[in-house]
């Protein structure tokens, strides 16, 4: 076997398909050369010794490649010594999100890797396969990788992105299996379930998101791809729910309405969700949206108050936030929104003013999460440059790994951490046991399945909650 990739053990509960890796599989695929891949996650393969086992009955590979994103590197880590202590000749790549902001530091964490990528990975994987397997040597100098010469390691140039998402193949779905990916409710309302992403890039610039990968250049799947992608979807895997991971997927409104319209035309037997900004939808494209099938959309509301929201960026009005939840629920499209607490300058009382915010939008859903600060996100290098002062942040992480302790940092201008997460625990329980909102979840219910999965997952999130107060 030419190509082994390897998705890491994550502790979430629900597992979602790799569509990185995925099509870091088709793309290879499609050269020439033949792969596999192991989703541990999936698989529910909790550790190291796991791991190897599964690994023991793989056709011997020739390169492995391990995704390492920057909230699990514990599983990354696992996952990079099992690979080489099973395939001690293959060469061993690291790639992904964390390894694209961290760069040397993730070579010199990760010493069982031979060579790092950096950036957007397909045409760099080529490019690695052809020089290993014709060689036998690890590949230098090769666009968006680093390596080590001997004690040093080197940084290659940057790869140039890919303009034109349409001369990618399709993700190699059927190397994956399916039937192992279950989402968290409130998605999952009909079955089979699955993950896409139609565009790459944002031009946004909110200070606590980290565009290691995909940058700030906006690029897109044409409409008439993405609806044949679609199609392929419900035809070949019986696909009846779809959740559209992009950034925001009607950054081009004239390209999501085309989409819509696309959809609306092929009448598909599916449903499906998505991810926006408030100031990217009016109430003609959510119309139009809905007649194509979609039932939520989730939307970054991030705090209730207007300073903490031009602190980091988020360029979105409290009126632009309200006519978006009204609009959206409007066309009858269900809402989420999605709460941040620890922001630069966060009080007692602007998270008592974000929760009567919420209370105000009532969305079907919400999800509260206290701010952690990524590698390479401008938070992240407005905190080396001190502009936030001393004592004003925590460590919240004993490791030794200087670039683990960064991204873990929580601000302490008047919260402590673990008040922070006790607020957001309160703030969810405060949302969801209300009695009109319980009502409105059980009538929201579709079948059996989806009960359970909410019974778990209310659970889950009740467990959370209580562990925090």
């Amino acid at each position: 076997m030419d190509l082994l990739l390897i998705n890491p053990y994550s502790s979430n509960p629900h597992p979602m398909m790799p569509l990185g890796l995925a099509s870091l599989a088709g793309v290879a695929r499609e050269a020439g050369y033949s792969v596999a891949v192991i989703d541990a996650w999936a698989e529910g393969l909790s550790s190291q010794a796991a791991l190897e086992k599964r690994l023991a009955g793989v056709a011997l590979p020739k390169v492995v490649g391990v995704t390492v994103l920057t909230p699990n590197l514990a599983g990354a880590k696992d996952a990079a010594r099992a690979a080489k202590k099973t395939f001690a000749k293959a060469l061993l790549v690291i790639g992904g999100a964390h390894v694209s902001a961290v760069l040397e530091e993730a070579l010199r964490e990760f010493a069982e890797a031979d060579l790092g990528v950096f950036g957007e990975g397909e045409e760099t994987t080529k490019e690695i396969l052809a020089s290993f397997l014709s060689s036998g040597e690890i590949p230098q100098k090769l666009a968006g990788t680093i390596w080590r010469d001997g004690d040093q390691i080197i940084k290659a140039a940057h790869r140039e992105t890919i303009k034109n998402l349409d001369s990618l193949p399709r993700p190699a779905r059927d190397l994956f299996n399916l039937d192992l990916y279950h989402p968290h409710p409130p998605y999952g309302r009909r079955n089979r379930y699955l993950n896409e992403i139609t565009s790459r890039g944002c031009p946004f610039k909110c200070s606590y998101c980290a565009k290691s990968v995909f940058g700030d250049s906006y690029r897109a799947l044409s409409p008439a791809r993405v609806v044949e992608d679609i199609k392929d979807l419900v035809a070949k895997y019986q696909v009846r729910e779809i959740h559209f991971y992009d950034d925001d997927l009607t950054l081009n409104r004239s390209r999501a309405a085309e989409i819509m319209e696309l959809l609306i035309a092929a009448k598909l037997d599916l449903i499906w969700s998505c991810t926006t900004r408030c100031d990217l939808v009016d109430a003609e494209l959510l119309n139009l949206m809905k007649q194509a099938g979609c039932w939520m959309i989730s939307y970054g509301v991030e705090s209730g108050s207007d300073v903490l929201r031009e602190t980091v960026n988020k360029g979105v009005t409290r009126k632009q936030i309200e006519q978006a939840f009204y609009d959206t629920k409007r066309a009858g499209i269900k809402t989420t929104a999605y709460f941040m607490i620890g922001l630069p300058g966060e009080t007692e009382e602007t998270v008592k003013e974000t929760i009567e915010f919420a209370d105000k939008l009532d969305p079907h859903y919400v999800n509260w999460a206290v701010l952690t600060v990524y590698p390479n996100s401008p938070f992240y290098f407005d905190l080396q440059k001190g502009k936030y002062g001393e004592g004003k942040i925590k460590k919240t992480d004993s490791t030794s790994s200087p670039f683990q302790d960064s991204f873990q940092l929580g601000f302490e201008e008047n919260l402590t951490r673990e008040r922070m997460e006790k607020l957001a625990s309160l703030a969810t329980r405060s949302f969801y046991l209300r009695p009109k909102r319980i009502f409105r979840i059980l009538f929201d219910l579709r079948s059996l399945g989806h009960l359970f999965r909410t019974i778990r997952a209310s659970w889950n999130l009740l467990s959370w909650s209580m562990s925090k107060t």
